[in-house]
C-alpha cells in the first residue's frame, strides 16, 4: 500500500462539478483520495494554471515479479457502531424506560418490540428537535440516515451556516419519503429529496396517496444527480436488468425516495415484485455485505455519484454495473417527472471501464411555507457561496452544485424568492466551462 502527495495542473477550463461529464467523482476514484484529500476544486470552474492537491492511497500486487495497481484505497464506508458499544446510550436507555413504563417484561422486549420503541422515539426526539430549534430562530433541515449520503451533505452545509451565525440542526431519518413528511408536517423548514418523490407529494400520488397533495411545497435548489445504480458481482451472469426475474434484489429501505424509484424501474423492464425470488429492503451497507456474501444476487440503490459504500465495498470484492434498457428509460421520463437519461462516467468507481447508461433523479433541497423571501434569499445565497468548503465538509455530492443547474429537473414549483437570489447570483457571474 502506497500513500502519496499529489499535484496536478488543470491545463484546460475544467468544471469538475458538471452533471454530465466526468468531475470529481472520476477524480477521486481514480486517484484513490477521499473528498477532505482534494484540495483546489473551485466551484465556479477551474481555469488553466491551477493546481490541484491530492492525498491518496494506493494498492499494489505482486505478480508474475511485477508490481499491478489494484483498487484505489481512498475512503471507506462510515462504520456503524455495534449495539452496546461503549456503554447504553442515551436511546437506549430511554428505549429501557419505555419498555418499563409499558409494562413489558424482558421476554417481551425482542428486536421487533425494541424496534417499534425505537422508531417511535426517533419521531418523537425530531418532533422537539424540530420545534425547539424553530423557537431558537433557526432552520431544521430533514437530512437521511446518519451514514448516508443526504446526511453528510446536510451536515456540510450546516457547518457552513454556522460560520455566518445561522443554526440549521440535521434531522437524522429514514430518507426522501421521510422527510418529506416531516417538511409537511411542519417538524422540518427544510427537507432533502428526490425530484420524483416531490412530484409525488404535490400530486399527492403513489406513496402521498392517502394524504393528498401537499400543495405547500416549495423548491429551493436541485442540487445534484442521483443515478441508479444496479449492481452485481463482476462474476455474476446478470447482464441487464431483465436478468432479475428470479433472483434476489435488494431495492432499499421503505422510508427512502430510492425504494420508489427501484420499484418503478423494475416495472418499466416489465419486472414486479413477485417476479423475483426475493426481494430485501436492506439498508446501502447492509445489502453491499449480503451481495458479497452471496445472499443477495443485485441491489438497486438511487444515490449520488460515487458513492462511498460502493467503492469501499470494491476494496473487498470485485463489482459491476448493470445498464438500464433505452427505452425503459425513454417510459420512465415520459412517465416520472424529475427522471432524466443519465451516464455513470468512465471511472466513476474503481475497474469501471466503460460509461454505464442508466436513470437518475435531482436531489432536491426543498421548503414549505414557513420560512420569509429574505430568509430563502438568504440561504439561497449562502448554497452557492464561491468560497464554500464542500469537500473540506466531507461532501463529495456539493461541489455539484452550480447556479446553473439549480433549475434543472425541477419537478414542484421554485420559491419566488429563490429564484430571485438564483437569478441575481447567475448574472453575477461568467458561465463555467461545460466538461
Amino acid at each position: 500500500m502506497v500513500y502519496f502527495d499529489a499535484t496536478l495542473k488543470v491545463e484546460q477550463a475544467q468544471n469538475f462539478g458538471a452533471w454530465d461529464s466526468p468531475g470529481v467523482a472520476s477524480l477521486i476514484s481514480l486517484m484513490g483520495a477521499g473528498p477532505r484529500g482534494l484540495s483546489g476544486i473551485d466551484n465556479s470552474g477551474n481555469q488553466p494554471g491551477d493546481s490541484l492537491t491530492i492525498h491518496g492511497s494506493l494498492i499494489y500486487r505482486k505478480q508474475g515479479g511485477q508490481w499491478l495497481a489494484e483498487v484505489p484505497q481512498g475512503f471507506t464506508a462510515p462504520r456503524t457502531s455495534l449495539a452496546n458499544e461503549g456503554g447504553s446510550t442515551t436511546r437506549e436507555n430511554l428505549v429501557n424506560a419505555f419498555s418499563t413504563a409499558l409494562n413489558l417484561s424482558p421476554g417481551d422486549t425482542g428486536p421487533q418490540q425494541r424496534k417499534a420503541i425505537s422508531d417511535e422515539l426517533e419521531r418523537s426526539l425530531n418532533n422537539i428537535q424540530g420545534r425547539l430549534s424553530r423557537l431558537k430562530n433557526g432552520y431544521p433541515l430533514a437530512g437521511g440516515p446518519p451514514a448516508g449520503q443526504y446526511a453528510r451533505f446536510a451536515n456540510a452545509f450546516s457547518l457552513q451556516l454556522k460560520r455566518e451565525g445561522i443554526s440549521m440542526p440535521v434531522l437524522s431519518t429514514e430518507g426522501g419519503l421521510d422527510n418529506l413528511r416531516l417538511l409537511r408536517q411542519g417538524d422540518a423548514v427544510l427537507a432533502l429529496s428526490q425530484s420524483d418523490a416531490a412530484y409525488a407529494a404535490i400530486q399527492g400520488t403513489g406513496a402521498f396517496q392517502s394524504q393528498g397533495p401537499d400543495l405547500a411545497l416549495q423548491a429551493i435548489a436541485s442540487l445534484y444527480p442521483e443515478p441508479a445504480h444496479v449492481v452485481v458481482s463482476a462474476s455474476s451472469s446478470l447482464q441487464q436488468l431483465s436478468d432479475l426475474r428470479g433472483k434476489r434484489v435488494n431495492i432499499g429501505q421503505p422510508g427512502s425516495a430510492s425504494r420508489l424509484t427501484a420499484l418503478a424501474i423494475l416495472e418499466a423492464h416489465n419486472l414486479q415484485p413477485s417476479d423475483l425470488q426475493a426481494v430485501t429492503e436492506l439498508d446501502l451497507q447492509q445489502a453491499l455485505k449480503a451481495l458479497r456474501d452471496d445472499h443477495l444476487d443485485a441491489l438497486i440503490q438511487v444515490i449520488g455519484a460515487p458513492t462511498d459504500n460502493i467503492r469501499a465495498a470494491s476494496e473487498a470484492f470485485e463489482l459491476r454495473l448493470i445498464p438500464l434498457n433505452a427505452d425503459a428509460v425513454k417510459r420512465l421520463e415520459a412517465q416520472r417527472p424529475g427522471s432524466f437519461a443519465f451516464s455513470l462516467a468512465v471511472e466513476t468507481y474503481p475497474g469501471q471501464i466503460q460509461p454505464v447508461p442508466t436513470l437518475a433523479v435531482a436531489s432536491m433541497l426543498l421548503t414549505g411555507e414557513q420560512l420569509t423571501v429574505a430568509e430563502i434569499e438568504r440561504l439561497v445565497q449562502l448554497l452557492f457561496a464561491r468560497d464554500n468548503q464542500w469537500l473540506e465538509n466531507g461532501s463529495i455530492q456539493g461541489v455539484q452544485l452550480s447556479p446553473q443547474n439549480a433549475l434543472r429537473e425541477l419537478s414542484v414549483p421554485l420559491h419566488s424568492a429563490a429564484e430571485k437570489a438564483l437569478q441575481a447570483i447567475q448574472s453575477s457571474r461568467p458561465p463555467l466551462p461545460e466538461g
